[in-house]
């Protein structure tokens, strides 16, 4: 028995119908992203954007870079990963990402977080914020034991600031510490800029001074364990991208540069 040409209509149909289909936003990618937590906002925007141009599905696991190398080095599987710049140079070395794929992505620098509606101290020179931090009864910042680098290079601006001694009995570690600002029971908090504000009832003050600021950098990188790279790469391209560097400055963080 003979049957007669399928139309197109007939074909799309048939191909529906067994579940195959054709080029639709059903058939996009769907990639995983770990992460540090500075990256939050900025990130989420730009994988928004990302989807709506090209339909990829893209999932965010964050946390603080000490928690982010427990999950390599329990050898979890992700697409595409982002870490500081010495943690992801070590796993370039050491062969575990496609090569090729290791680009420098943003630095954060550290802010200064104030209750709100609290009078606004001076911190626009290393000299006004060297007085200002002295001013005050307590401050607080990361404590570094949960994994995070903003309580390291909080200290690292009070020793460019040379007041690292004079601040010891005012300084307060805490897993929560934006939440003791916006209680009253801290005064300030030195974080990084993108991840200020963490609490209701506390805002940016601003950053610190270039002169005595402390940056950590971050590198994003396909691991070599990705069998599927090609939307993974396509993500890392947009998000290093000066269409990306917008996004990247209203959260607080600015691109590195050039790939390493």
């Amino acid at each position: 028995m003979r049957f007669p040409p399928l139309t197109t209509t007939a074909v799309c149909s048939l191909l529906i119908a067994l579940g195959i289909g054709l080029a639709r936003p059903g058939w996009a990618a769907e990639i995983r992203v770990l992460n540090a937590n500075a990256l939050t906002i900025a990130l989420r925007a730009l994988a928004a954007e990302h989807t709506k141009q090209t339909g990829t599905q893209v999932t965010f696991i964050f946390g603080s870079p000490g928690q982010i190398q427990q999950k390599v080095d329990a050898g979890e599987q992700f697409d595409l990963l982002i870490m500081p710049t010495p943690a992801l140079a070590a796993l370039d070395t050491a062969g575990k990402l496609a090569a090729g794929t290791r680009r420098a992505l943003v630095r954060v620098g550290i802010g200064i977080a104030i209750r709100e509606g609290a009078p606004k101290p001076d911190i626009t020179t290393p000299d006004a914020l060297r007085k200002t931090l002295l001013a005050q009864h307590k401050v607080t910042y990361s404590d570094s034991r949960t994994g995070g680098l903003s309580g390291i290079n909080a200290q690292k601006v009070l020793q460019n600031l040379g007041i690292a001694d004079e601040m010891k009995s005012k300084l307060l570690p805490h897993s929560d510490g934006q939440g003791l600002i916006a209680k009253g029971e801290a005064d300030l908090g030195l974080y990084n800029v993108s991840e200020i504000p963490r609490a209701k009832g506390v805002v940016l003050l601003g950053p610190v001074p270039a002169a005595v600021q402390a940056y950590i950098t971050y590198d994003a990188g396909v691991p070599a364990s990705n069998a599927s790279p090609s939307a993974a790469i396509e993500f890392l391209k947009f998000v290093v991208s000066p269409a990306a560097a917008p996004s990247w400055r209203a959260a607080g963080l600015e691109l590195a540069g050039p790939p390493p």
